[in-house]
């Protein structure tokens, strides 16, 4: 995967969503602003770099934050439709976004775990290409660091289970699934209560995502 590069958008390649504001080795937020439709869900890939390093992460954590506009349309007792519906289908949200590092790609391969830097401040960080998503999650190495991280809840975790099956089709998406639960039974045989309660989660989670 090549490294996602220094301009914030490409008509061909990844979406760009903001850039990094805070950082740490395990994780790191992005500040935007973003329309409604355009803010990415929880479970979602995204990369950013650090030099020719190419860091790979999920959304564990959003924040919308409300400004001057959005407090003075709150406090009105019965804000205008018209003037709701323009916020929420128009207008660009200030937007917090919390994501955890899974690994990172090098001239040599995927490695997972933390890297041996965390990203630059203000460096872009781009949406993953349901491609570069299949190649990261091609080993299950990845769900280690997910179910072990405090700041991934385990609906995250199914979340991303969901996604990286989404980037899959045809049996090669139900085999994804069956070797990611095959993984988590082996991560969490000394956990067996939050196994099951997992593995319940991953089921309606992808049910849910699942082509109609």
């Amino acid at each position: 995967m090549a490294s996602p590069g220094a301009h914030p958008r490409s008509s061909s390649g990844p979406a760009f969503i903001g850039r990094v504001i805070e950082a740490s080795a395990r994780a790191f937020r992005v500040g935007c602003r973003l329309t409604a439709d355009d803010i990415p869900a929880f479970g979602s890939f995204v990369q950013t770099a650090r030099g020719e390093t190419t860091i790979i992460g999920v959304i564990y954590d959003l924040v919308l934050q409300g400004d001057e506009l959005t407090r003075m349309v709150a406090l009105q007792e019965i804000p205008p439709q018209e003037i709701q519906q323009d916020m929420i289908e128009n207008r660009n949200i200030p937007v917090q976004i919390g994501v955890l590092i899974l690994g990172y790609l090098r001239e040599r391969g995927t490695a997972y775990g933390i890297p041996p830097q965390p990203p630059a401040l203000l460096e872009p960080v781009y949406a993953c290409l349901p491609s570069q998503i299949h190649r990261f999650t091609e080993r299950p190495d990845f769900l280690r660091t997910l179910v072990e991280a405090r700041e991934a809840s385990d609906d995250v975790v199914a979340a991303v289970i969901r996604t990286a099956a989404e980037a899959r089709s045809g049996p090669a998406r139900r085999d994804f699934v069956i070797q990611a639960g095959q993984e988590l039974v082996r991560l969490l045989a000394d956990e067996p209560i939050r196994l099951a309660q997992l593995l319940r989660r991953i089921r309606a989670a992808v049910e849910i995502g699942a082509p109609s």
